[in-house]
């Protein structure tokens, strides 16, 4: 497979998991913006300041107005994280790729290109309908999830696919987790109410799966353990990077060579942190940093990935 064939099958995905993710919080956030009780969403502030590069003095303008955030965040063009630039990118690897991948994958990216791009959506966020435009939305993010695993080969042009997209998941699980315990200063060993951390576990459809599998009353360490090390939740960082793992010795038993060496031991110090992770671990490194080191670090494994299979310079 041609080096621009891949990135554009990996970015494809990369792109449309992101979207995917950003919805999912979105819709989280405003749902619970309606909730004036304790446990509401009271400010935009923690998703503008993951999903944009706003200064101080725009974060605060926007913060409170929900139609403005979701317009900024959905369809602003000079957001380079806006959705609707998201999905025009991904547009463009499939176009470039579009030989390796089905019609019926091609069919729903441009049935999301074109919702995207509907002069209709926009007034409909301006107005009463924000919550509608986030329901059909991901209606089709879920919807291009289903056709992509349903008709398309398990080749190498997949492999590439799975990776970004579990790549993009789990930076926004780390990113999203990192967020919401830097508003508590990291503490673990106090625990806070499980409705202070329904907005998270909704954002990452995880809060059913926490209320039927967690019994212990340390709902801080629950969340913990569940976002990263919980091998059955489909949205944790261990889930994630064993799915990378897999995917990636497909790829390089294909184009075995010395370039790839590093590579594998790169992700191997990145998945074993987390695979023989604990709590032991978390509090002699801290939580901040066992976040950010992993998160970085799979930077870096993406950045090496591009250089060894893409042509990066």
């Amino acid at each position: 497979m041609l080096s621009r064939i891949a990135d554009s099958l990996y970015w494809l995905n990369r792109y449309l998991e992101r979207t995917d993710g950003m919805l999912r919080i979105l819709h989280t956030n405003y749902v619970l913006s309606l909730d004036k009780g304790e446990y509401g969403m009271n400010s935009w502030r923690p998703v503008l300041e993951i999903f944009t590069h706003l200064d101080e003095s725009q974060i605060s303008k926007l913060e409170f107005d929900n139609a403005a955030t979701l317009r900024h965040l959905i369809l602003d063009t000079e957001n380079h994280n806006s959705i609707k630039v998201i999905i025009n990118k991904a547009r463009e690897n499939a176009r470039g790729a579009q030989d390796h991948i089905t019609k019926e994958v091609w069919e729903q990216i441009n049935h999301l290109y074109h919702l995207i791009n509907n002069p209709v959506i926009q007034s409909r966020i301006i107005g009463e309908g924000g919550i509608s435009v986030l329901d059909q939305l991901m209606d089709q993010s879920i919807l291009f999830n289903g056709v992509t695993d349903s008709t398309m080969p398990r080749n190498i042009g997949w492999s590439f696919m799975t990776m970004g997209k579990f790549v993009e998941r789990c930076l926004i699980t780390l990113v999203v987790a990192d967020k919401h315990f830097q508003q508590i200063g990291y503490e673990t060993e106090t625990s806070k109410d499980v409705l202070h951390w329904r907005n998270l576990l909704l954002s990452l459809s995880g809060y059913e799966h926490h209320l039927k599998n967690y019994n212990n009353p340390n709902h801080n360490l629950n969340v913990v353990d569940q976002l990263l090390f919980n091998k059955q939740f489909t949205r944790s960082v261990t889930y994630s990077l064993d799915r990378i793992g897999f995917y990636l010795v497909k790829v390089v038993k294909q184009n075995n060579a010395e370039t790839t060496s590093p590579l594998l031991k790169l992700f191997g110090r990145v998945h074993s942190r987390v695979e023989y992770g604990d709590f032991d671990i978390i509090r002699q490194m801290s939580l901040q940093n066992f976040l950010h080191d992993t998160r970085n670090d799979l930077l870096h494994f993406n950045k090496l990935l591009g250089q060894t299979f893409f042509s990066y310079t």
